[in-house]
């Protein structure tokens, strides 16, 4: 039979702490529920927890599935380690505060034993008991959800809970991207409106940015590591920190307006894989920051790198390489590039699009003036006299100060340009 917290707590079977937590989700308490001694033996992980899915899916790209389980299972102690490698400072800090002034912040458990809020204390726990052998309890309200029947419900729960009171750790760029994707792309749990409220976002665009991030990312392991899922592979943007590189080619495509935007796309994943590997010049994001500001947001260099990566076959030559070793780890991808015949290819692309980076460089100092001028001259464009009816007269005189002033500068510099 399943186990069902709620029976033990009907049976009067768990201590009351005689605190309550106040919950961010409606129910018949007005939000307030008791707080139980738990043992620890009667609970487990939340396999999805959006903080650390993509290192499980890590671990099951590796290992294979895996059934949740509670008390000391396998099961739990690969999370137990997952929960600690994700920061293990800040579970230091916890475990040390527990055995100085026990658990201070009530978690969160589903009636089956899921735990759904507090995975950083039960981990804590576990290490302490674990190290002195005396039973501990985790001090949790309770549930009657299930995630067979109220998945989403208890994924809003899991948004909201990250505005409380308590220091908690946050989600990396990366995981806060994957269960964006994951929770309305995926599952289609939510909409990107009810994501954006239960996460009290500001605005929508925060969740469809990070939504177009992951395709992005999706296409970089589709080109590294083919064949399969690509999701069961996100962990390698971790691994690889992709975050800040993908910002910058996400800004790059996002206002872009060109029949070969796909192929540009193509070009600058390619060019990431680059940057990984065989440039360090700059950091990668640094690296994607010079290709959209010097190639991908003009048009005619954003065609001339599409011609580079085309020509010879080059970026086929880089895809065929991959599909014969798809990577599986980050080591992984810099071993492949050291196939002769790849890191060639990659090292003309690269050293082609850094001269076209540089050419682009040296056109926008040469020009700098002019640029600057012209920019001057389409802001005075936009004045009317409308613009100043609205001055008082020490605010006029002033704007007429300026216009002079103006007016002296122009004269100065077509006397020095012999205009």
């Amino acid at each position: 039979m399943e186990l069902n917290l709620l029976q033990k707590i009907a049976a009067s079977q768990f201590e009351k702490t005689g605190a309550v937590k106040k919950l961010p989700i409606s129910n018949k308490n007005n939000g307030n529920s008791d707080v139980y001694k738990i043992p620890l033996d009667l609970l487990y992980y939340n396999d999805l927890n959006g903080r650390i899915a993509t290192s499980f899916k890590q671990y099951i790209a590796d290992n294979g599935e895996i059934t949740p389980e509670p008390g000391d299972s396998q099961y739990n102690q690969v999370f137990q380690d997952l929960v600690y490698k994700s920061d293990e400072q800040a579970l230091q800090e916890t475990l040390a505060s527990i055995k100085n002034k026990t658990q201070q912040e009530p978690g969160i458990v589903l009636k089956d034993g899921r735990i759904i809020d507090g995975n950083r204390r039960f981990t804590a726990l576990r290490m302490y008991q674990q190290e002195d052998n005396i039973p501990k309890f985790f001090e949790a309200v309770v549930l009657d959800l299930s995630v067979q029947t109220d998945e989403k419900k208890i994924k809003e729960l899991e948004l909201e809970i990250q505005l409380g009171t308590e220091a908690r750790v946050e989600y990396s760029p990366i995981e806060r991207i994957f269960d964006r994707y994951n929770t309305i792309e995926l599952k289609k749990q939510m909409t990107v409106e009810e994501y954006r409220n239960a996460a009290q976002l500001s605005k929508k665009t925060e969740v469809e940015r990070d939504l177009n991030r992951a395709k992005l990312i999706i296409e970089f392991i589709k080109i590294v590591s083919p064949g399969g899922n690509p999701i069961d592979k996100f962990y390698l943007a971790n691994e690889l920190k992709l975050d800040g590189p993908i910002e910058e080619i996400d800004k790059a495509l996002s206002d872009l307006k060109s029949k070969n935007k796909k192929l540009i796309e193509k070009a600058a994943l390619v060019n990431l894989v680059i940057s990984k590997t065989i440039n360090f010049e700059k950091a990668p994001n640094l690296q994607m920051r010079d290709l959209k500001k010097n190639i991908i947001t003009d048009s005619s260099n954003s065609d001339r790198l599409v011609n580079i990566y085309l020509d010879d076959d080059r970026l086929d030559d880089v895809m065929d390489a991959f599909e014969a070793s798809p990577i599986k780890s980050a080591n992984d991808l810099k071993v492949v590039v050291e196939q002769p015949s790849l890191r060639k290819t990659l090292e003309k692309l690269n050293e082609s699009t850094t001269s076209l980076i540089n050419r682009n460089k040296s056109a926008t100092k040469r020009t700098a003036g002019l640029n600057s001028l012209q920019k001057f001259r389409d802001s005075l464009l936009q004045f009317t006299e409308d613009d100043f009816k609205t001055l008082n007269q020490d605010e006029y005189d002033d704007a007429i100060d300026c216009l002079q002033d103006i007016q002296k500068i122009l004269f100065d510099l077509k006397k020095e340009l012999k205009v």
